[in-house]
């Protein structure tokens, strides 16, 4: 059985779901698919701001299409703070 390191490389760790979702966006319109693994525990406990403080979410993409979307992200990003770059 594959592994996902076999595949997918790391592209940005543990940011909330909305950097997630907005990389994804970025991402697919690029048309680099992107694999997005999230926290394990139910949401509704805790409610999301403080579901994504305790538990980040993980962006992955084949390895073959890191410099891509590295490259994708940057450009989207330029003008974000560093800390919210990933």
């Amino acid at each position: 059985m594959k592994r996902l390191e076999d595949e997918f490389c790391l592209l940005l760790e543990a940011v909330d779901t909305v950097d997630a979702e907005l990389a994804k966006s970025v991402l697919e319109a690029g048309e680099v698919p992107c694999l997005i693994q999230g926290p394990d525990f139910d949401v509704v406990e805790l409610g999301r701001a403080a579901h994504d403080m305790l538990r980040g979410t993980n962006v992955y993409v084949p390895k073959e299409a890191e410099e891509k979307a590295r490259a994708l992200l940057a450009e989207a990003w330029k003008d974000l703070p560093e800390e919210r770059r990933g």
